[in-house]
């Protein structure tokens, strides 16, 4: 799984780029350039460490470089040896045996890690054994076509025994794999576990190899026989009896490989400036779980080296939440303005739970995010927050139906005032809203009072909520901005009395037959006070109707604003048809990962606002969406966020009659294809199943619509061109 991460991130261009540290004059040896050694070697590098590795072998990677290629592509492996060697002052000593680590201290190490795994595979003590093959020795073999057609039994019931059994089906051998432990109890992955299933692999439970048969110098087959685990014991080889009176069965076999496992050969040393780290200090383990031991004991070591902070220590040494220092998370720099503000990046937190007070403001400004809108709040106003207040849509589209603040304005004045105090570098933007009985000067005077307020309160921006889903105006429809003379009008109130240096933000509903009058009203009463600061927030949650359990006959219905990636569609055409209006913009309404906020500014957004993402994931996703922009920027060639805000216009959208007419059908990847026939749903029918349950696709019904690739949870089905032929085909049919 990490593998397929790193190699995904790699073809994307997502793997940050690092600084190299400030050296510090200590230098760290390390034995053993297996995944622990290597681990350490990173974390050691970027705090500015000289680190030597040393290894008896050729090459660095240790067991990486024998897991079969079908597991772990050696590119991989390499693009990540080369990452390492660019963190850092890192030298690779190979074919240097390391006896005694102690002797590296006197030598001007500071410190020494011992990484050198479990080197020595274990045997058996049974006769003939010299005629086998060790499972290390067969791994690290390249070509094993000398063995196609042969018989190969493999001794042993985990995951390297599993790797030595595929690698020998691969080569065309018939395979028997022993085991004393039964089926359910062999020390595999569930992915492991399926892979040998499926194999082709004879599994034999249970049972003892006594012997190894040989005639003439070769192998001719194996002496077994079978054992039981007594009640009450659990599993371990050595807890197995043979069974009474059942005779020893000969099974024919050319090539035996015996994998049952390693051991460390290398007595330990104890000295405070050694560590050990990895398989031989924890047993084994697996590739992942021997970086995260090396990178512990390198923290230990920089710990015992002063420079830095002592950290908890783990609970299990396998497990490891060291962040290598020196990312470059920002090739990019996100640094935006907010009506000639400068902020850190475009990136707001939306008026919702988590800006409802003091507290969440601050919990976010710590956790990075560069401003935010506090929740909607009202002056002596009767707020009733209902008691089930949110429903999950699905897991990225929430519904929220607690449309306003339980706080009062007064209250959020004096956390305004604090917070800016507090967090002068962050953005801090009331919400508020008002009346709309339909008495103009009862309800113009509220709207100024608030707004008043909230400028003496030092709020560095002010929204006003005209598209709360749940707050219809009773007069004019349901939502207050689907009315462009009512939304002109209370605007023309706010901004008649609003001080120059506080931006207005007038929050609009996508829910609207067009966007474009409504935007025209607006942009006419902004004209008419060019010395004033103002912009619209577009396009907000979507009114919907959701169900819950009541007590009527029938279940109770809620008014709730859809929000999150149900809904980003609706914001994005929104947007897309606001282009040209000339009123500044902050995006809000969808958006749940970093691709879709930068839609909304290459759709003119000069701001983006967030609210379900950190429902879901919380403030810290700040760091993900920061850092996954700015490598997206980079990626696409921008040098700023100037140049990506607007980049999609004056023509955002691909006409229909631009899009192209030729089709390209569907084809599939057999080796990633799950066989599920799901794509057989194909509502134009044109996918069958071969006798071998693989896809295969009817040109001449296929008309190239991509559903089937698109819900295709393997990936294994593409689009691909057509041939001439099979576009005759379609022509005709």
């Amino acid at each position: 799984m990490q593998s397929t991460i790193i190699r995904k991130a790699r073809e994307h261009s997502q793997i940050a780029d690092f600084t190299i540290a400030k050296p510090t004059g200590k230098r760290v040896a390390i034995v053993g350039c297996g995944p622990a050694g290597l681990g350490a070697a990173a974390v050691l590098a970027q705090a500015g460490c000289d680190v030597t590795l040393f290894d008896a072998e050729s090459e660095a990677g240790g067991m990486c470089r024998w897991i079969p290629s079908y597991r772990l592509d050696p590119a991989i492996l390499d693009a990540d040896l080369n990452f390492i060697r660019q963190l850092g002052n890192i030298e690779f000593r190979f074919h240097e045996s390391v006896e005694h680590p102690e002797t590296l201290l006197s030598q001007g190490y500071h410190a020494v890690i011992v990484a050198t795994g479990l080197p020595e595979p274990l045997t058996l003590p049974i006769p003939n054994i010299e005629y086998s093959t060790t499972w290390k020795a067969f791994l690290k073999q390249q070509d094993h076509s000398a063995l196609s057609s042969k018989k190969v039994v493999v001794i042993g019931g985990g995951a390297i025994a599993v790797d030595c059994a595929i690698t020998a089906i691969r080569a065309g051998s018939q395979v028997t794999m022993i085991a004393l432990e039964k089926l359910s109890e062999l020390p595999l992955t569930e992915f492991e576990w399926k892979e040998l299933r499926h194999s082709g692999v004879q599994l034999i439970e249970r049972t003892k190899v006594n012997a190894i048969l040989v005639a003439d110098e070769k192998i001719t087959g194996v002496e077994t026989s079978s054992v039981e685990l007594p009640d009450g014991l659990e599993f371990s080889p050595r807890a197995v009896v043979p069974v009474e009176q059942e005779p020893s069965i000969s099974r024919k076999a050319d090539f035996v490989v015996i994998a049952i496992g390693a051991r460390n050969t290398q007595p330990r040393v104890d000295h405070p400036n050694i560590l050990y780290a990895g398989d031989c200090s924890n047993g084994p383990t697996t590739v992942v779980e021997a970086v995260a031991a090396g990178k512990n004991a390198a923290q230990n070591i920089l710990e015992q080296l002063h420079l830095v902070e002592a950290r908890p220590i783990p609970e299990k040494p396998v497990k490891s939440r060291i962040t290598l220092l020196g990312r470059k998370l920002l090739p990019v720099p996100l640094t935006s303005s907010f009506f000639g503000r400068t902020i850190a990046s475009p990136f707001l937190l939306s008026a919702a739970p988590p800006t409802d007070g003091y507290e969440q403001m601050a919990k976010a400004y710590r956790a990075g995010w560069p401003g935010g809108v506090m929740k909607t709040a009202f002056d002596d106003v009767p707020i009733h927050i209902p008691a089930e207040y949110m429903f999950i849509h699905n897991k990225l589209t929430y519904g929220n139906c607690d449309n306003v603040s339980g706080h009062s304005l007064q209250r959020v004045c004096g956390e305004i005032e604090k917070l800016v105090r507090e967090f002068p570098d962050r953005l801090t933007i009331a919400s508020t809203g008002g009346p709309v009985s339909g008495d103009d000067e009862y309800d113009r005077n509220i709207w100024q009072s608030n707004t008043r307020k909230l400028e003496a309160a030092g709020a560095m921006g002010i929204e006003y909520s005209l598209s709360c889903p749940q707050g219809g105006d009773g007069t004019h429809g349901d939502i207050v901005s689907q009315n462009a003379e009512l939304t002109a009008k209370i605007i023309d109130w706010v901004m008649k009395i609003s001080d120059p240096n506080v931006p207005k933000l007038f929050k609009l509903t996508g829910a609207v037959t067009a966007i474009q009058p409504i935007l025209q009203a607006i942009h006419e009463v902004l004209t008419r006070y060019p010395n004033k600061k103002a912009g619209v927030t577009l396009a907000n949650s979507f009114p919907a109707l959701e169900f819950r359990p009541g007590h009527r006959n029938w279940d109770d219905g809620y008014v709730v604003g859809l929000s999150g990636d149900g809904v980003t569609p609706i914001s994005n055409l929104t947007l897309a048809k606001a282009a040209g209006s000339g009123v500044t913009i902050s995006g809000n309404g969808g958006p749940m990962d970093y691709k879709s906020a930068a839609n909304f500014l290459a759709l003119g957004a000069s701001t983006v606002q967030f609210c379900t993402i950190v429902l879901k994931y919380g403030y810290g996703i700040i760091d993900e969406l920061h850092s996954g922009l700015s490598y997206l920027l980079q990626d696409r060639g921008f040098l700023s966020i100037s140049e990506l805000i607007g980049c999609a216009l004056p023509f955002p959208i691909l006409q229909f009659d631009e899009i192209t007419a030729t089709k390209k059908i569907s084809a599939v990847d057999p080796l990633l294809c799950k066989h599920c026939g799901n794509c057989t749903r194909c509502p134009y029918l044109a996918i069958e199943l071969t006798d071998e349950q693989i896809p295969v696709t009817d040109p001449s019904k296929c008309i190239g619509c991509s559903l089937c690739m698109q819900k295709c949870f393997s990936g294994a089905l593409y689009m691909r061109p057509r041939s001439e032929q099979e576009l005759s085909v379609l022509r005709e049919h």
